[in-house]
């Protein structure tokens, strides 16, 4: 499924455990996430190191859904990483749409949320509380910055 945004502004979500979220994406991972999914799985299991430098969930060759999907459940949901965490809402620091209302941290900064709309859940459950999306943002950016192939090297 291919991911098509739009601005996130009043929505709603209700997850409908289709597990298309866990397919064709590189779910980007901190060094954080990488500790939280290695006492649970050897790293040996799930990590990509895509372009050299870039730190992911490898995927199933036969679906490219991600190793940890299971009859379209997450099987490490309580410590999954923070994007998914964030799913079906996208997180990027510069605007990527026209139109785009900046959303802001704590510490002022400038981000930009969107909604998958191609994800089935989105017009069901509640209304996204954008106040924790934001505390998620914030920790999202701030353990990708502290993540680089080469601190990962230096730790294992």
């Amino acid at each position: 499924m291919k991911e098509k945004l739009v601005p996130l502004k009043d929505q709603r979500f209700g997850c409908q455990m289709c597990g298309e979220c866990c397919r064709n994406r590189w779910v980007p991972l901190s060094l954080r996430d990488i500790f939280r999914m290695n006492g649970v799985t050897p790293i040996e299991a799930f990590l990509l190191i895509w372009n050299e430098k870039k730190l992911v969930i490898d995927r199933r060759e036969w679906d490219n859904g991600c190793v940890f999907l299971k009859d379209n459940i997450c099987e490490i949901n309580k410590i999954k990483p923070l994007i998914c965490r964030l799913y079906p809402v996208a997180l990027s620091e510069v605007p990527i749409l026209k139109r785009n209302v900046p959303y802001y941290l704590k510490n002022d900064k400038k981000i930009y949320l969107y909604l998958d709309k191609s994800c089935k859940g989105i017009g069901k459950g509640k209304k996204f509380d954008i106040e924790k999306i934001l505390d998620l943002c914030e920790i999202i950016i701030q353990e990708l910055k502290e993540t680089s192939l080469e601190k990962l090297i230096d730790i294992i």
